[in-house]
């Protein structure tokens, strides 16, 4: 896979990733505007996880069957037309409807720029490479948390949907030069319910998609929300909830460029050991903390545990079936988006009644239950491990 190709699906994963947390540390600023509690903004990555885990399940199978351009223009478009209208929906309603189609489109872009790794891609090299363009995701809870907290207090928050829009236009660009049409996938002569009987048939698939939604989804979700759980544990300024997200997602980047080594120091057993480190990390936001110090330093296991192992899940879930490629990435992000979903859901509906501690204490529950799940995988062989380096 050429440069130019690993950078434009490295933005676009990027592009994913920054509509997950863009709202996370300008949920005051955005309730102020649509006159709701700061946590009720928490319905926003909410839709659009819930919309694009329903549609990902379609996207995938249609990218097996006729090639992966031309739908990931069409996402890629369709979503920074949405996140262009969204600063000027008139009540948070109509903001929940368009952040839902904007996942819709999300659903169309990830699985094809993913399964695209692996279609320009030697079959030794798919790990690395998805590990390189997974950045792109990681980077999005870097960047975007300290830029959307910056703008909310300077420009206003709606500048920050107007820069992710521009932002996907030129992903769009990026991708009609960088990849040709393509054949369509080796799946295109099989119909389409068949496409999914044989892709959930593949061996050891749904015990790793059943971790999907209770592990990484779980995990990937309270980061969307990190920065409103900061905020009411401390009382922090957007910008300040902002650089403390960005500092998670730069553990978070640590985690994933450290996978590699990891695995070939302990093998298999890096997975579930890095799932469970970031399960138990997530526990530990029930603590009291006194400062912002304490808190960056207590979430720390949750962030390099989540980077560390997310990479390593989906590089064992691609490398199950090339011919299904395109249909299992869709369940993984369907599963994915739909822990999202779940986690700003809780966040909406447990917050104002109960502390943000038993919040924090049920996502950490329910993604301990999912590391549990790849725990067993520890006991396959090298073999298998190295097709994810």
């Amino acid at each position: 896979m050429k440069l130019q190709q690993t950078a434009t699906l490295f933005s676009c994963l990027f592009l994913i990733g920054s509509a997950e947390v863009i709202a996370g540390p300008m949920m005051g600023a955005m309730s102020a505007d649509f006159g709701v509690r700061s946590s009720a903004i928490a319905y926003l990555p909410a839709a659009y996880g819930l919309s694009y885990g329903a549609v990902a399940l379609v996207a995938g199978p249609l990218s097996d069957r006729w090639g992966r351009k031309r739908p990931l223009l069409a996402g890629l478009l369709g979503f920074a037309l949405l996140s262009a209208l969204i600063p000027s929906a008139p009540h948070l309603l109509a903001a929940i409807v368009l952040s839902a189609l904007a996942g819709v489109c999300a659903a169309v872009v990830q699985p094809n720029a993913l399964a695209l790794v692996a279609d320009e891609s030697l079959p030794e090299q798919v790990g690395r490479r998805l590990g390189h363009v997974f950045i792109g995701l990681m980077l999005a809870f870097v960047l975007t948390p300290v830029l959307a907290g910056r703008l909310a207090d300077t420009w206003g928050w709606r500048s920050a949907y107007y820069a992710l829009a521009v932002m996907a236009v030129l992903a769009a660009l990026a991708v009609s030069r960088a990849f040709t049409g393509g054949a369509p996938a080796a799946a295109s002569h099989t119909d389409f319910m068949t496409t999914h009987r044989h892709a959930l048939a593949t061996p050891g698939v749904r015990l790793r998609l059943s971790a999907s939604y209770l592990w990484l989804g779980w995990v990937a979700g309270f980061g969307a929300v990190v920065a409103e759980v900061a905020s009411r544990k401390l009382l922090l300024s957007p910008t300040d909830t902002g650089l403390l997200a960005g500092f998670y997602g730069l553990a978070v980047i640590a985690g994933n460029l450290a996978s590699g080594k990891l695995q070939q120091v302990v093998g298999a057993a890096a997975l579930p050991g890095a799932a469970l480190v970031a399960a138990v990390g997530l526990l530990g936001f029930m603590l009291p903390i006194a400062s912002m110090t304490q808190l960056a330093l207590l979430g720390l296991p949750w962030a390099v545990g989540y980077g560390c192992a997310g990479p390593l899940h989906h590089a064992r879930l691609s490398a199950l079936s090339a011919r299904y490629r395109g249909t299992i990435n869709s369940y993984h992000a369907s599963l994915l988006n739909l822990g999202i979903f779940s986690v700003s859901f809780a966040l909406g509906s447990v917050v104002p009644r109960f502390s943000v501690a038993v919040f924090c204490g049920l996502v950490g529950a329910v993604a301990l239950v999912g590391a549990c799940l790849l725990v067993p995988w520890r006991r396959e062989g090298r073999t298998a491990a190295s097709q994810t380096t």
